[in-house]
């Protein structure tokens, strides 16, 4: 953390407290910046880059000023962190605060040494999130459709025709399974590229705060405008993410508006105009969410103008030599590590495993070798460096055997023929014309070299060796 890019904002409305304070920070080489009320407060937020504020709860006879600004905050600029003062008829009030989104409290008097730890914590905190923020969106920016499966083939193809036009699409999907990098490249491949991509995560949408932060609002008294969702996406892209979880009384509001191709903003009794593409995401079956009162019919049928299935990391396993090259290239430079490269065996593991968590479960696999492994330069992944995850819940393969697993049939001798299928058959769920493709053999030819060694069908178990 750089104090020089800081820019602490101390809200008070005695000013020798807020001379004080100022004085002690700017001491130790912060950037300070004072208010002596909520609303110079809002202001000097809005129009500078503040990252810190330390604000007292009661001002100019209002006994919850500094909650307010704390609420005002945690709407409108959630990464910077709200320390509380409190004198000592106010301390209940700054800790219930404190467990309702500040940062922490600090009560006056107040020891400058306190003061000055509670900033670094709080700065390093906001600096922390940032970095996972702006290292998450590198991932998902970066997170093209990767694979030559016949199964990613087909989602290319049709993503990269419905980009060209304006229909909303609802994606459906596992979790985990890539729905927002599906989203996002055609939001990438459409005449509206330049506009911004704004994710409304539905499921993490306070049920009280959802038509603030979707339609946004507008406060006559103080003149302020506070954009939602709909307005941050204009001529852009909005994608809801899990629309299932959105509020049944929200869903009908977003019918109207996506019918009407305007809204209405808090406050304010004039229409908005709408031109913006709405894709949404959802890991139900949208009938069945229908069914169970999840979504609204009339919403299902307004944002399903073109569906889109996105299959499982089970559905695409050849993919997963590729997705591996792709994580490893982003994820060393991201964290700074060398570059891993894996062993035959622990690949033939990773492609018979059952990635209940898809190809989100893979990314964090990558990125937990790094951290552990990262530092070793030529690093070769073994099976027993996995995570236990992986390692004790795919106990397919024998260590000693594992080399003649992923040899072409031809070359494997006799006495290993059956296990070798079995172990192919264990890697491909029993699919037998996967498995017949990846062995080079005829797939009338596979079955009867499987009843010609009396290998199960019906029961993986016996595949295990």
């Amino acid at each position: 953390m750089n104090k020089f890019n800081t820019s602490i904002l101390v809200v008070d409305d005695e000013e020798d407290i807020c001379h004080m304070v100022s004085e002690i920070l700017k001491d130790h080489g912060y950037k300070v910046n004072t208010a002596f009320s909520k609303e110079d407060a809002i202001k000097i937020i809005q129009e500078t880059r503040i990252t810190l504020v330390i604000t007292d709860i009661w001002m100019n006879d209002n006994d919850a000023a500094g909650i307010e600004l704390l609420e005002w905050c945690k709407t409108n600029n959630s990464l910077t962190p709200v320390l509380i003062m409190s004198g000592h008829g106010t301390i209940e009030s700054a800790m219930i605060a404190a467990k309702n989104g500040a940062y922490d409290f600090i009560e006056k008097p107040f020891n400058s040494e306190r003061l000055l730890l509670l900033v670094e914590k709080a700065l390093n905190e906001r600096y922390l999130k940032i970095r996972l923020m702006n290292s998450e969106n590198e991932w998902l920016n970066s997170n093209d459709l990767v694979g030559n499966s016949s199964a990613i083939k087909g989602i290319k193809i049709l993503l990269s025709k419905v980009s060209q036009n304006n229909s909303r699409i609802l994606i459906t999907g596992p979790s985990g399974s890539g729905k927002e990098t599906c989203a996002r490249f055609i939001h990438m491949n459409s005449d509206r590229s330049s506009y911004p991509f704004i994710k409304a995560s539905c499921a993490t949408l306070s049920t009280q705060m959802v038509d603030k932060l979707l339609f946004g609002w507008s406060e006559i008294s103080d003149s302020s405008n506070n954009p939602g969702l709909f307005e941050q996406a204009n001529h852009g892209t909005l994608f809801f993410h899990e629309i299932c979880d959105l509020p049944l009384e929200t869903q009908g509001k977003l019918v109207n508006a996506i019918q009407d191709q305007s809204f209405y903003k808090l406050g304010l009794n004039k229409s908005m105009k709408l031109d913006i593409r709405i894709i949404s995401a959802s890991n139900y079956n949208p009938m069945e969410a229908v069914e169970k009162g999840l979504l609204r019919e009339d919403l299902f049928y307004r944002l399903s103008v073109v569906p889109v299935s996105v299959p499982s990391l089970n559905e695409r396993l050849d993919d997963i030599p590729d997705l591996i090259d792709h994580f490893m290239s982003i994820g060393s430079k991201l964290l700074d590590k060398y570059p891993l490269n894996f062993s035959k065996d622990t690949l033939a593991l990773l492609q018979a495993y059952d990635w209940p968590g898809n190809i989100r479960q893979l990314k964090n696999i990558i990125e937990w070798l790094l951290i552990m492994y990262g530092n070793k330069e030529k690093f070769i992944v073994r099976i027993e460096d996995l995570p236990p995850e992986i390692s004790m819940k795919s106990g397919v393969f024998k260590a000693e055997d594992m080399d003649n697993f992923n040899l072409p049939l031809k070359d494997a001798r006799k006495i290993f023929e059956k296990k070798y299928l079995e172990n192919q058959l264990v890697r491909f769920k029993g699919n037998i014309a996967r498995a017949s493709t990846f062995v080079g053999m005829d797939r009338s030819a596979l079955h009867r070299k499987i009843k010609e060694l009396n290998i199960k069908l019906d029961d993986s178990k016996s595949y295990l060796g």
